[in-house]
């Protein structure tokens, strides 16, 4: 089993690899950073592409979305003590049987708006000592406390792409 530091989880963390020493509110204040983003985005943006193979905007907001489903699951297994590990999964694979593409820019902001007032809900619950359980997820010895940051961080990560990549401001 990796170590956090050793994991792909880490890239996450970037520069400023301290956990929030309160989770529920860094969750917040990043979610609302970042639904303000992604409702500043135009539906005519919403299809663009930075290559013709990669992903459009729907795409990217839409895996987002999956993404932070599946970190909220782990969350909730390794605070609750689930003692199996937690698998990973295919981003690419989950894409091809994807249809955000076929959806309104509005439709794939509303999914995305759901899981983030649900994650909202789930964090600011949990209580002071799930947040120092530790399982596994992915291969990888992590604690709940972490996957907030995982989930943040996923998340930055894939607005400066937008932001750099697709030219969105």
């Amino acid at each position: 089993m990796l170590e956090l530091k050793d994991s792909f989880f880490w890239k996450y963390f970037g520069e400023d690899a301290a956990v929030p020493d309160n989770p529920a509110a860094a969750h917040a204040d990043h979610a609302e950073i970042c639904l303000t983003y992604f409702a500043s985005i135009p539906e005519s943006q919403s299809g663009s592409r930075y290559a013709p193979e990669k992903w459009s905007v729907k795409q990217v907001v839409g895996h987002i979305t999956d993404a932070n489903l599946i970190f909220l699951y782990r969350l909730v297994a390794i605070a609750r003590g689930e003692t199996q590990p937690l698998p990973g999964f295919d981003e690419n694979a989950y894409m091809e049987r994807a249809s955000f593409d076929s959806l309104s820019w509005r439709a794939v902001l509303e999914g995305y708006r759901g899981v983030a007032q649900a994650s909202a809900a789930l964090i600011s619950g949990m209580d002071p000592a799930a947040w120092g359980r530790v399982g596994c997820a992915a291969g990888t010895r992590i604690a709940s406390r972490d996957l907030v940051w995982v989930l943040i961080g996923h998340e930055r990560h894939h607005i400066r792409m937008l932001k750099e990549r697709y030219g969105i401001r």
